[in-house]
């Protein structure tokens, strides 16, 4: 139970930046271990992120430490607790961001900045009150909102995004940042009626789509293998993969199945005693854990055209590029 504001902020801001339940942390009883400097400057937890040990260490208040002294500090705890740190801090100044950075610590501040080149993530959000547009990708939130959006609003150009938020789990301070970021990469304008905020297309869907490409990810967290084919009836999984793409193209069906589904029914499976392969196994089920959900068109049994073409534009097989023209070319804009 993280009962204390910095460590629930940060856990709930690396779930939201990497998506799904990726960080899982608690208090570690080896905390009593450390000295009592340590103890006295951090809250410790200890827990895994995407399934490796790590170590979160949450700066007590706003002590004024410098960078060098946050380097001893996560070699200590690296040393003592044998896992990756990462330090998080309530705020950051540039000029302290830019010696962390120098020192190779690897930090997060809740809501602006993540950076954590061991485990493969930086990401830049804001500094101060002025927007700047510093990040290169959208967070899975503000990504499954735009899907949303191309999904259900075929001939809408305006709409109102915290009841789609809403629909798709998110909280209202979840939404909030994704529409700030949306406006900041400039792909919609805002219009206010009254004390109700909505988004409104600056061009075509067509070119929101296209404009908005660079910033898209793969919504493909990581992939397991299963042998349990009951994977679909327990969680509700979405075809996915080239399996969705020979649902929806003349692409002929794959040798391995594939399916979708959430973090949150990864651990329903779990629960049902559905056992998962992080290696690829003969004659398995291919199960991509995504970073949103998978479902957006509940009336499918495939996940939505515009996430799955984002989970395979990296595939060089030319069946595969072909298929996913035909995907852009039938997509209703």
């Amino acid at each position: 139970m993280l009962d204390k504001a910095l460590p629930h902020q940060t856990v709930r801001y690396l779930n939201q930046v990497i998506g799904g339940e990726a960080v899982r942390v608690a208090s570690s009883a080896r905390a009593a271990e450390l000295t009592y400097f340590l103890q006295e400057t951090y809250d410790v937890l200890t827990g895994e992120l995407l399934g490796q040990p790590i170590t979160l260490a949450c700066v007590k208040g706003h002590q004024p430490l410098a960078a060098q002294q946050i380097s001893q500090h996560t070699k200590l705890l690296r040393e003592l607790l044998d896992a990756p740190v990462i330090i998080a801090l309530p705020e950051i100044a540039p000029g302290e961001r830019k010696q962390l950075i120098a020192h190779g610590v690897a930090f997060v501040v809740p809501d602006r900045q993540l950076f954590a080149p061991q485990l493969g993530v930086i990401l830049t959000e804001r500094f101060g009150a002025e927007p700047r547009r510093e990040q290169e990708l959208f967070s899975p939130a503000t990504q499954a909102l735009l899907i949303w959006f191309l999904n259900h609003h075929p001939v809408t150009e305006t709409w109102h995004p915290f009841e789609e938020a809403a629909a798709l789990g998110y909280a209202g301070m979840t939404a909030t940042r994704a529409v700030r970021e949306l406006l900041q990469f400039e792909l919609f304008d805002l219009e206010v009626r009254g004390r109700a905020k909505y988004l409104k297309l600056q061009s075509t869907r067509r070119d929101l789509w296209e404009r908005a490409k660079p910033h898209l990810r793969t919504p493909v967290l990581r992939t397991l293998w299963t042998y349990e084919k009951r994977i679909v009836q327990v969680t509700d999984a979405r075809w996915a993969g080239e399996s969705a793409l020979a649902h929806l193209t003349m692409l002929n069906e794959p040798r391995q199945q594939v399916v979708a589904l959430t973090a949150e029914d990864e651990q329903r499976a779990k629960q049902a005693g559905i056992f998962f392969e992080p290696r690829e196994i003969a004659d398995g089920i291919a199960v991509q854990v995504w970073r949103y959900e998978p479902g957006m068109q509940a009336k499918e049994k495939t996940v939505d055209p515009l996430s799955l073409w984002l989970s395979l534009r990296e595939n060089r097989d030319d069946r595969i590029q072909m298929a996913l023209d035909e995907i852009e070319e039938k997509f209703l804009w």
